[in-house]
């Protein structure tokens, strides 16, 4: 057990590291996602990363009641990780959860200043958002193969593809996730 609580730390810690040394390179690319899945014994971590676009229809902060209720929609699901993957060959139970989308939620501000000049003009926001989500399970009963059912396809259809990858303590592997073919083995 100590073990895995390493080894889990340690790859968080080395995520963490490299994010702040680093700029994020990855492509902003609309119908792609990622999953990335680390297993360790009984620990099994999964990380989603999304356009802000494919979870909920648009990129801006919510401006108005329908996209505020599209993000705590979108928060909700994206909580309930028994609605997004089905695990097969362990009996997993989450341990952790965390989104960023509750920054969204709560950022209906209303936008106010002054000019001293006298003109019209709208304020746009612009620039691309991304939603994360990561799930801690700890898992009993694992057997071989440990599978894993993604329904994110059903659930946030603009997604077209999700680019997969896992760390076991068997190796790693990586596979493209679509539609129709939305199931991966972790061993």
């Amino acid at each position: 057990m100590r073990l895995s609580y390493i080894f889990v730390s340690c790859c968080t810690l080395l995520s963490i590291c490299a994010q702040a040394e680093q700029p994020d390179t990855r492509a902003h690319q609309h119908g792609v996602a990622r999953l990335e899945l680390f297993q360790l014994a009984t620990d099994l971590q999964i990380s989603f990363y999304a356009t802000g676009s494919d979870i909920l229809g648009f990129e801006h902060q919510p401006e108005t009641q329908a996209e505020l209720d599209t993000v705590k929609k979108a928060k909700t699901l994206l909580a309930q990780p028994d609605k997004l993957f089905s695990i097969a060959g362990a009996d997993c139970h989450l341990k952790h959860h965390q989104s960023n989308l509750a920054e969204l939620q709560h950022a209906k501000t209303e936008h106010k200043h002054s000019h001293d000049h006298d003109h019209d003009h709208d304020h746009k926001h612009t620039g691309h958002s991304d939603i994360e989500s990561s799930y801690q399970f700890s898992c009993t009963s694992v057997t071989e193969p440990v599978t894993l059912k993604v329904n994110l396809f059903s659930l946030f259809p603009d997604l077209q593809q999700i680019q997969s990858s896992w760390i076991t303590e068997k190796g790693q592997s990586a596979t493209t996730l679509t539609p129709a073919d939305h199931q991966l083995s972790l061993n």
